[in-house]
């Protein structure tokens, strides 16, 4: 995919900025605060309806605007033109549109741009807490599977009403619980597909993390990326076993009985695929608690990079990389990694504070652009 002119109206501190984009690397360097990450912003809106940047998306509209409007126009690798607009204002839901049509929801959009994003907030993959892996497994299955994200979105408009139900119920022993079972069978039907589906994609994707992992370090470590589902027996999914979905559904029917009285007494939803876990080993240890800073930062590059790989495969495109002042955090040897995907045939667009990175790696080639931003006012160099 190639996004070969973006368009952000009114997008943090961009009034009206239109930009003829490169097919290859695009360079946007400038002080913090100009404007830089936005541009990056606005493409991540485009293909996933969402910011990558931790936050509501309505503070993308700028100060003192009614509404934020990101546009673009692409062309797959088969040369086919498609168009996409998202438009923001506040009490509102967001305004999509696309090739495909109009008024249409972000599951409509979501994966027609496939997408790689890696920025400093990406660090808590590999460190952080669980909700944070469980989010880069649904974005890169939701990119892949249309079914999947609307199983998703599904399971968490049941989880919501279930919970809320619970809420109601809690410590009130004449509420009617009979109300909760049609919404207990709704969650257990959606969340076994869920949690095979995730299975299915943790044993395909770690194969593509540990080769990408062994390429950068040399084989001198040893990767895993293992699926703990939540509360499920483990025997289901031991030896990278992936449970059926009727097993998964009994399991769940089992726990949901055995914890009713937990779950009346808490007033919330105690099992389900929202408390999954991958966990991630770096030589036969969890890689949150004993990996060293270096080793997060390699595992954090080869997911990045097999997410690509995975994405290309799958979709049969390429997918789009955006990486957001990412070579301040990477040495030598990390930074070169991730300018070889970058010469790949990949487009790319990447934030920096020192246009040396383009002048080293990229500078007299037409693929490649270079763009000054400065208080939102975006020039090409080159």
């Amino acid at each position: 995919m190639r996004i070969s002119s973006l368009l952000l109206d009114h997008i943090r501190n961009h009034g009206r900025t239109e930009i003829e984009l490169s097919a290859g690397v695009n360079v946007f360097y400038g002080m913090n605060g100009q404007g830089k990450t936005s541009v990056l912003e606005a493409v991540s809106l485009l293909a996933m309806s969402t910011t990558f940047v931790p936050g509501s998306d309505l503070s993308l509209v700028q100060r003192g605007a009614d509404t934020a409007l990101a546009s673009a126009f692409c062309y797959s690798d088969l040369q086919t033109l498609y168009k996409v607009a998202v438009r923001l204002k506040p009490g509102e839901r967001k305004d999509i549109s696309s090739s495909l049509g109009k008024r249409l929801s972000p599951q409509d959009i979501i994966g027609e741009i496939p997408l790689v994003t890696l920025s400093p907030d990406n660090k808590q993959i590999t460190a952080g807490a669980p909700q944070d892996r469980r989010r880069l497994i649904d974005s890169v299955i939701s990119q892949a599977s249309r079914r999947y994200m609307k199983d998703l979105v599904n399971y968490r408009r049941i989880l919501k009403q279930r919970n809320a139900l619970l809420a109601r119920g809690k410590g009130d022993a004449a509420f009617p619980y009979a109300l909760i079972e049609p919404w207990t069978e709704a969650l257990i039907d959606v969340g076994a597909e869920i949690v095979v589906r995730r299975a299915e994609f943790i044993r395909d994707f770690s194969e593509v993390v540990r080769s990408t992992y062994a390429r950068i370090a040399r084989n001198s470590e040893d990767i895993a990326l293992l699926y703990a589902p939540n509360v499920l027996p483990p025997e289901l999914t031991e030896c990278s076993r992936i449970p059926t979905v009727l097993e998964v559904r009994a399991a769940y029917q089992e726990i949901a009985t055995a914890r009713r009285r937990e779950e009346k007494a808490r007033g919330v939803t105690v099992f389900g695929p929202q408390k999954d876990e991958a966990v991630m080993m770096v030589n036969g240890g969890v890689a949150r608690e004993c990996a060293s800073q270096g080793q997060h930062k390699t595992l954090l590059v080869a997911i990045k990079m097999a997410e690509f790989d995975y994405l290309r495969d799958i979709r049969l495109e390429t997918p789009v990389v955006l990486l957001d002042d990412i070579f301040s955090e990477l040495d030598s040897q990390r930074a070169t990694n991730v300018l070889d995907l970058m010469r790949s045939d990949a487009q790319s667009f990447v934030t920096t504070t020192d246009p040396g990175i383009f002048h080293s790696n990229f500078a007299g080639d037409s693929r490649h652009a270079l763009f000054s931003v400065d208080g939102g006012a975006v020039q090409r160099e080159q």
